[in-house]
């Protein structure tokens, strides 16, 4: 019983020998490691959606049909959910299209 619990911590912490990264941008060098980028991955991914719906809604609300100037300040949006949750980059915000994007590595088919 008490090589139980050792044994299970090496289970969940994983072990790098053998563990392909198949990430672009090499996060997590662990199981968990790649659990918890892969957890990030999603988050971006759902920032992207809610900034992309929230540019619609100003444009649809605006008088003469335009894009927001900036990201930062649009209603329900925090500042946080801004940048890339991995690397903490701003996204790229384009006025003039309307288009957010990430611009992290694996990111950019979000």
């Amino acid at each position: 019983m008490k090589f139980l619990l050792p044994a299970l911590a090496l289970l969940l912490i994983g072990c790098d020998s053998g563990l392909e990264n198949k990430r672009l941008d090499q996060e997590g060098h662990t199981v968990v490691g790649q659990t918890f980028a892969r957890a990030k991955d999603e988050v971006c991914m759902s920032n992207l959606r809610s900034l992309r719906q929230s540019v619609e809604l100003y444009r649809s609300q605006s008088e003469d049909n335009a894009n927001p100037p900036v990201l930062i300040g649009l209603p329900g949006i925090p500042e946080s959910m801004t940048s890339d949750p991995i690397d903490h980059k701003p996204y790229e915000y384009n006025p003039a299209t309307g288009e957010v994007k990430c611009n992290h590595p694996g990111h950019s088919k979000y």
